[in-house]
Formats: structure tokens, C-alpha cells, sequence
């Protein structure tokens, strides 16, 4: 068997990235890969700030001296010009005078009779954020292949940047199959379930930006699956659900050998097999198990990885984990295994508790945890023992 990290190593040799790319406006930015370097146009801040509310002033400022105050400087104004021995009233965020080179904060003065008196020394530069401070021209923000969040947005926002370059969105065919399935809200009749992974999935495809060109639920009818899996071959990548082991079917899988060619990779994971890798007419194709817990976990390890070395982003598949204890003693199987878990406090420490049944098949197991732990194999783990937590949010879920 291979572990996680050899099945994501092949991936990302397997898959090459689209190289298309695309402008978008910043405020559009988020959730974007960088497909390019981004270089800021200009220094940031342009010119000296007051960092507070204050008085600005040529330092260095000797304690028990005074200077009179002549007008104000808001932020936003043009800067004014400060004649020497003499101060002015600014405010956070305004351009220092020209002639002032430092700011004391209205909280440390005293001001009477038209004049302010410190009484504390401070020094050339206190209370200002110098030009460039932030940012120099030319500088580089972020590299190819960075994942923007909200705070890279403000940092790019903040240089006065209006649009960046960003790799085009995947386009995600997704496919379940089974004769079985029934939409949400159908009438429900014996011998029939209600699909629950592919709205599941559905919803975890939007949340990695990716766009859903076919979506479709593929009955047991070698004709209409061989139709709907070539009109899949003009995505991206095809993700289906279920129909790939070796059951008579299970056409997914035979419908995907007469257009191109699957592998069954045994993955030392549980809950993770039987996952199926291959290609249809040249498309990467990402098989799924069909138990819902299988098919969520298999998705976060290896579809989100599949999707970023699609996009050009340079940590496919980023998983952060963090150490947590453990609320009870638990056993290790035969392979590592994660558990659905979710953060309690007892005794003012946080700690993981465990879904009383971690069956594959219980989607329960997923709506009432906030993550996923991982149980090495042959493990003998006593309450508050460390193990790695990998919270859902950090996931953007």
C-alpha cells in the first residue's frame, strides 16, 4: 500500500498545471492563484503618517519644553509646511508637515495658552510611519502560485493595484452514479436513497472556486454513462462518486477503461479506498468511494491536491495540522485512520473528542465534528495523548 503523502507526491507528478490565466479585478481576487509575481507600483505609505492623534513636530523633544501650536493637518489633506519652533495638531493617518519629523501623543502633552508642553524626552521619528514602511516600490508582495486570502487582498489593495493575474478557474465535471438516487425533494419509493454525496460534493467543489461545467447522476446504462463521460472529457477533471470497483455495476469504471485507462491505487488510509485514478480521452479522472465519509475524506487529500497543481499553486493540497490532546484513550488500526473529532474545553484545556461510531457511512459523524484527527496505525493512545488535529475551517469549510 502507499501512504497519503506517496499518493499526493504522484499526484502532483501526474497532473500538469492548466497555464491559462486570466486578469480580475482585486475585490474579485480572493480564493485566486497568483500566475504571476506581484511587485508593488509605489512605496506604501507614499510619504510619512502620524501613527496616532498628536502633535507633530521637528525632534528630538526635550521634556519640559514647549512649542506654540499653529494649525491643524488631517489626514487626507495635502501636506502643510511646520516653520521651525513651532508644532502642529495632526491626526492618525495625516502626512506629517513638511519641517516635522516626529509626532508626540495628544495623551502626553499638556496644552495651554496656545502652546503644548511634553513632559517626557522623545525621539527623531517616534509616532511616524515612515515612507515605505509597509512596502517599497518594486518590492515583490506575493509569489506565482500564492492562494490570495482577504489580508493578501489588502495588501495588494493597499498599493493601489486594480486588477492582478490569476490562473483560470478548473472546470470540474462531477458525476454519482447509481439508478438508486434521488434528487433532494423527489418523491421518495422502496429500493431508492436519497444522493447525499453529490450536493456534498457540490458544495465542497464551490468552496475551492472551482466551476462545475457537468453535473449529472449516472444511471446503470453503459450507453448513457460512455455519453456522459465523453461530454466530462471536455473539463478539466472529472470527479465521480461511486461505480469504480469491481462490482457487475459498476460501469463507471468500465466506461472509463474503454475511453482511456483507471488504476486502483491501494492507499494506506482509512476511510479511503477504493479510490480510482486515470484519464478519460486525456482528462484527469479522480474516482471516489461511495461511502459518504470515504468520499469526503478522499476529497479533502486528494481532489483539493488535484485542483491546485491544476491552478499552479505551490502547496497542493495544504493540510495544516495542530497538536491536540486526546478526552479519551483510543486504539489504532491497521492503517492511520481519521476520526471524526470535534474541540472541547474540559478543565480549561481544549481538547479532541471522538464520535462515538466512526463508521463510513455516517454522515452524521461529519454534520456534528469541526475536524478530522489522525490515529497512527497500531496505536495504544491514552486520554490526553497528542495526536494531529486538521480543523475544517483551516480547510476553508
Amino acid at each position: 500500500m502507499e501512504s497519503v503523502e506517496q499518493v499526493i507526491e504522484r499526484l502532483i507528478q501526474w497532473i500538469e498545471p492548466l497555464g491559462e490565466t486570466e486578469r480580475v479585478p482585486v475585490l474579485e481576487s480572493v480564493g485566486r492563484v497568483l500566475a504571476g509575481p506581484l511587485n508593488a507600483p509605489r512605496d506604501v505609505p507614499i510619504a510619512p503618517l502620524s501613527l496616532f492623534d498628536g502633535y507633530a513636530a521637528a525632534g528630538p523633544l526635550v521634556s519640559g519644553n514647549s512649542l506654540p501650536v499653529v494649525g491643524k493637518q488631517f489626514a487626507g489633506d495635502a501636506p502643510a509646511r511646520l516653520d521651525p519652533g513651532t508644532a502642529m495638531r495632526i491626526f492618525t493617518g495625516a502626512l506629517l508637515p513638511e519641517g516635522a519629523d516626529t509626532v508626540i501623543a495628544q495623551e502626553s502633552v499638556t496644552v495651554e495658552d496656545g502652546r503644548v508642553r511634553w513632559d517626557e524626552d522623545v525621539s527623531v521619528g517616534a509616532g511616524v510611519r515612515a515612507t515605505g514602511a509597509d512596502t517599497r516600490e518594486g518590492q515583490t508582495l506575493l509569489d506565482r502560485g500564492t492562494h490570495i486570502n482577504a489580508a493578501m487582498l489588502g495588501l495588494i489593495a493597499s498599493t493601489g493595484v486594480a486588477s492582478v493575474p490569476v490562473s483560470r478557474r478548473v472546470r470540474v465535471a462531477l458525476l454519482t452514479t447509481g439508478d438508486e438516487l434521488l434528487a433532494p425533494g423527489e418523491p421518495f419509493a422502496p429500493g431508492k436513497i436519497y444522493d447525499a454525496n453529490g450536493p456534498m460534493l457540490e458544495a465542497l467543489l464551490s468552496a475551492a472556486g472551482v466551476e462545475i461545467v457537468q453535473r449529472a447522476v449516472l444511471p446503470d446504462d453503459p450507453i448513457v454513462t460512455d455519453a456522459r463521460l465523453r461530454e466530462a472529457a471536455e473539463a478539466d477533471l472529472i470527479v465521480t462518486s461511486g461505480g469504480v470497483s469491481v462490482g457487475e455495476a459498476d460501469l463507471v469504471r468500465a466506461g472509463v477503461e474503454a475511453l482511456g485507462r483507471i488504476d486502483h491505487w491501494r492507499i494506506f488510509l482509512k476511510p479511503g479506498k477504493p479510490l480510482a485514478i486515470g484519464e478519460v480521452l486525456g482528462t484527469p479522472f479522480l474516482g471516489l468511494p461511495g461511502n459518504p465519509v470515504s468520499t469526503f475524506v478522499t476529497y479533502l487529500r486528494f481532489v483539493r491536491t488535484a485542483i491546485d497543481r491544476l491552478t499552479g499553486r505551490t502547496d497542493p493540497g495544504a493540510w495544516p495540522v495542530q497538536p491536540l490532546p486526546l478526552a479519551a484513550a483510543r486504539r489504532g488500526g491497521d492503517r492511520p485512520e481519521y476520526i471524526r473529532v470535534r474541540r472541547v474545553e474540559v478543565d480549561g484545556r481544549v481538547q479532541l473528542e471522538a464520535y462515538p461510531d466512526q463508521n463510513s457511512g455516517l454522515l452524521s459523524s461529519l454534520a456534528w465534528a469541526d475536524g478530522l484527527a489522525l490515529v497512527p496505525p497500531d496505536a495504544r493512545l491514552a486520554a490526553g495523548d497528542t495526536v494531529e488535529f486538521t480543523a475544517f475551517k483551516e480547510l476553508g469549510l
